[in-house]
C-alpha cells in the first residue's frame, strides 16, 4: 500500500502546473518518474523540465479540475486541459523534438479536451509514472482568438 495522495495535494499540483511552478511540481514526483502521453514519454525532472519549457513556449495550459477518484497504488483525476496556441508549433517541430503523437495547436486557437490521467504512486506517495487517455472530438473544438 503506498501512501495516500488526496485530492487537497492535487489541487495543490494544479496549482503549481497552471502558474507554471515546475520546482513546486517535481516536489510530487520520484526521482525517475515517467510522463506517458501520445506515444512518447518524458523520463525524469530535468527531461520533463526541458519539455514543458519547449511546449509551453508554442501553448499555454490551464488545467481544470473536475473529479478525483483514489485508488490503493495511485489515482486517476478528471480534468479539462485548455490549449491555447502562442506560436504556430508544426508536425515537423514536434517530430523533431521527439514528439510525433502531439497535435498542435495553432496560434490564436484554443481547444478544450478532456483527460483521465492516471497517476501511479511509490510506496513513499510520490508520483512515480503518469499516464492520460483523452476524448477526441468528431468536430474540433478549435475556438479563433479574437484581439
Amino acid at each position: 500500500m503506498t501512501t495516500a495522495f488526496t485530492q487537497a495535494d492535487y489541487r495543490r499540483y494544479l496549482t503549481a502546473f497552471n502558474a507554471r511552478d515546475y520546482a513546486a511540481l517535481e516536489t510530487f514526483f520520484s526521482d525517475d518518474f515517467v510522463l506517458e502521453n501520445a506515444g512518447f514519454a518524458v523520463r525524469g525532472k530535468p527531461a520533463f523540465r526541458a519539455f514543458y519549457a519547449f511546449f509551453h513556449e508554442y501553448c499555454r495550459e490551464t488545467v481544470r479540475f473536475l473529479g478525483f477518484y483514489p485508488g490503493d497504488h495511485g489515482f486517476v483525476a478528471n480534468v479539462v486541459i485548455r490549449f491555447e496556441g502562442l506560436k504556430d508549433l508544426s508536425p515537423q517541430i514536434l517530430a523533431a523534438k521527439g514528439f510525433p503523437g502531439m497535435t498542435p495547436v495553432p496560434q490564436g486557437s484554443i481547444v478544450d479536451v478532456e483527460f483521465l490521467i492516471l497517476y501511479r504512486l511509490n510506496r513513499k506517495g510520490l508520483i512515480d509514472h503518469i499516464k492520460g487517455a483523452v476524448w477526441v472530438p468528431e468536430q474540433p473544438l478549435t475556438t479563433p482568438r479574437i484581439g
